[in-house]
């Protein structure tokens, strides 16, 4: 009984230790989700969104627009086991009135994830509908023209855009609308 305990003790260690020798910033990143997803890759996406540790370590901030709000989720959108990663992160210097951006890190070929989505908005919401194999996304922004986005083989690209008020995307140049 004693090896068992001690062997558990062991892994509890390591497992703690693995933990906190992740570099501060990308474990506030991915804060609960952090064991969903290997450190080097976790990292590797810190690195891509370019965010800093603030002092103190408590917070994230973006270079020249300070302290910022995140969340991140590790999800599997097209049910191939490797997982996507969704950063919603930002602040009314980076993202405008929105408050908040949307990054998507999709896998590449390689095997390294590729930025996917970067641009304002404060909600991705996976659709029913799905493009080969992958759900559209209609993003929530601050205004009344909220954008879907499609899978087009490697990347996603815009597909259509929802009006959450009558003639709420009126004066965006050439939208099309999606078909209810």
């Amino acid at each position: 009984m004693a090896p068992r305990s001690c062997w558990l003790a062991a892994l509890c260690f390591t497992t703690a230790a693995a933990t906190w020798a992740q570099p501060a910033g990308p474990r506030l990143l991915f804060g609960d989700m952090a064991g969903r997803l290997p450190v080097a890759e976790q990292q590797a996406i810190f690195r891509l969104l370019d965010y800093r540790l603030a002092p103190g370590g408590k917070a994230l901030i973006a270079p020249d627009c300070g302290e910022i709000a995140h969340e991140t989720e590790v999800l599997d959108l097209n049910s191939d086991g490797v997982p996507e990663v969704l950063v919603i992160a930002g602040n009314a210097c980076t993202s405008g009135h929105t408050g908040s951006s949307v990054f998507l890190f999709v896998k590449d070929a390689q095997g390294r994830y590729a930025q996917q989505l970067g641009f304002p908005g404060a909600s991705v919401t996976p659709l029913p509908t799905r493009t080969q194999g992958w759900p559209d996304l209609r993003i929530g922004t601050a205004g009344f023209c909220e954008p879907v986005w499609a899978w087009k083989g490697s990347a996603y690209d815009l597909k259509c855009s929802v009006e959450t008020q009558r003639r709420g995307c009126q004066g965006r140049g050439p939208v099309k609308l999606c078909r209810r």
